[in-house]
Formats: structure tokens, C-alpha cells, sequence
């Protein structure tokens, strides 16, 4: 969030995921867990890019 809007975290790829969460108070409250879920995913793969070889549902999976 580098344009003043919030704290950046040093990493820009993060920063444009984060920033979608400063859309929530615009979206009705219904909408926020799929938001939520979306930010959640693509932080994992960012941040763990081994984690985007994983299909759906293979948690816990050696």
C-alpha cells in the first residue's frame, strides 16, 4: 500500500495483493469472505510458491 493509503510491507507483489482488502468497506458484507479467501490464496502462492503446485484440497497432503 505504498500510496499513502497504509503501511507497505517492503514487497511490492505483496502490496498489490493487500490492497484489494481496502475495497471491503465499498462491497456489501456478503461479498467480504470471497475477498477474504481470494487475498488468503494469493498470499500463500506468493509467498510460498511451492504451495502453487498444490491442487485444491491437497492440505495436509505429503
Amino acid at each position: 500500500m505504498a500510496d499513502g493509503a497504509g503501511p507497505a510491507t517492503g514487497d511490492a507483489q505483496v502490496d498489490q495483493i493487500v490492497a484489494v482488502l481496502r475495497e471491503l468497506p465499498d462491497l456489501p458484507v456478503a461479498e467480504h469472505a470471497e475477498v477474504f479467501l481470494e487475498v488468503h490464496v494469493r498470499l500463500g502462492g506468493e509467498l510460498n510458491p511451492e504451495q502453487k503446485l498444490r491442487q485444491a484440497g491437497a492440505h495436509g497432503s505429503p
